[in-house]
């Protein structure tokens, strides 16, 4: 889901709006494997193995790459990719990419009695150790389905909340053997485009998804890395993007608003590249910053003085740094200016950044923070 920098954010919460990560239960045999323990090294993810991709190659629009900003919900980098498909189509096979084992199935259920209330699902497939996971899948196999009873006497987790929707998740740990190309799901177009999520964890560490496909199927998917609309494509190494971007003693990365747990993203704040342009510095920024709508906002990046620093040059120097930001979403027609609207930064220590809007550009002086602070933590 570029989920993309608010264009087509109605598209976005439709298919794509991601949640937080899978937690995975062992669980009994369902399909009569002799081995149930999903830690089962024979099923961890190999690198070059997988020969499938998900969606046929001709539907794919686009194959975001990995480190993608759509805050609220997603303030933080992503650690997964996301496949973009504009079609005519009613809906597309997702298909297994490899010989591989699923060890948990999920089923998601959104805005519960509201606005939008739907039901998507995930498949992982893999070990604890190493999986792939497939988000926002809109229908599973029929085969998936009668494993798990249609999510009949499943255990659910409490409703939470995050991005401004509500969610709860029931899951299904399985021990079932997936082939390459066997159709797992589907994804349902909703307004020409179909979708989801691709990632991989290892060792609870996020992972570049393309580094399990074999050289045939990455030949076919490098190309579609990029914008969600194909016309603008990711050209600097890594190709496959970046999401783990924290420099020690710098302002640039990841901060918190409250506890340094992962959860949800709402109330954070992150300083870091575009994950299309890297050259480009954006700010990406929850509902904690008062005054300042949750939003992606960019700046053009200066070297010297204290006046939109690259972030990494901007360290506990004691100097209070000031950010003119000049517009959001670039590149979009319909992107909005921002004149009169500035920003104080100040790395206060290696864990301790300070953050405050104004209503008045950088050439309004001096730099002094006010009761409308607020901090940040690493």
């Amino acid at each position: 889901m570029y989920c993309m920098k608010r264009l087509a954010a109605f598209l976005s919460v439709i298919l794509f709006f991601s949640f937080s990560s899978c937690k995975k239960n062992s669980g009994a045999n369902t399909n009569g494997n002799t081995n149930t323990d999903s830690s089962n090294p024979a099923y961890d993810l190999v690198m070059g193995s997988l020969t499938v991709i998900p969606f046929d190659t001709a539907d794919v629009t686009a194959l975001v790459p990995l480190g993608n900003l759509n805050p609220p919900g997603h303030v933080f980098p992503t650690d997964h990719m996301y496949f973009y498909c504009f079609t005519n189509k009613a809906s597309l096979d997702i298909k297994s990419p490899g010989n591989l084992h699923i060890v948990q199935l999920v089923r998601t259920h959104y805005n519960i009695g509201a606005v939008g209330d739907h039901y998507d699902y995930t498949i992982m497939l893999g070990s604890d150790n190493s999986f792939m996971y497939w988000y926002h899948v809109s229908n599973l196999s029929q085969r998936l389905f009668a494993a798990v009873n249609n999510f009949n006497s499943v255990t659910c987790d409490s409703v939470y909340s995050t991005g401004g929707n509500t969610y709860q998740q029931c899951r299904a740990t399985v021990s079932l053997s997936a082939t390459a190309g066997e159709v797992l799901g589907f994804a349902i177009a909703t307004n020409g485009l179909a979708g989801m999520d691709l990632g991989v964890t290892v060792k609870n560490i996020g992972a570049n998804p393309l580094d399990y496909f074999n050289a045939a199927s990455r030949a076919m998917l490098e190309p579609k890395l990029g914008r969600f609309d194909g016309k603008v494509k990711r050209t600097v190494a890594p190709i496959y993007g970046e999401f783990l971007l924290d420099i020690a003693g710098a302002a640039k990365g990841n901060w918190f608003k409250n506890s340094t747990q992962k959860g949800v993203e709402d109330n954070d704040i992150a300083l870091v590249n575009d994950n299309i342009t890297p050259a480009q510095l954006a700010f990406s920024i929850g509902n904690s910053v008062p005054g300042l709508s949750s939003n992606v906002y960019y700046f053009d990046t200066q070297n010297t003085g204290l006046v939109n620093r690259d972030f990494k040059d901007l360290t506990a120097d004691g100097n209070t740094y000031c950010y003119s930001l000049g517009y959001a979403n670039p590149g979009f027609i319909g992107s909005t200016p921002f004149p009169g609207i500035s920003l104080l930064v100040k790395l206060e220590n290696a864990n301790s950044l300070s953050v405050e809007k104004r209503n008045c550009d950088c050439t309004c002086t001096p730099y002094v923070f006010t009761s409308n602070k607020s901090a940040y933590i690493r």
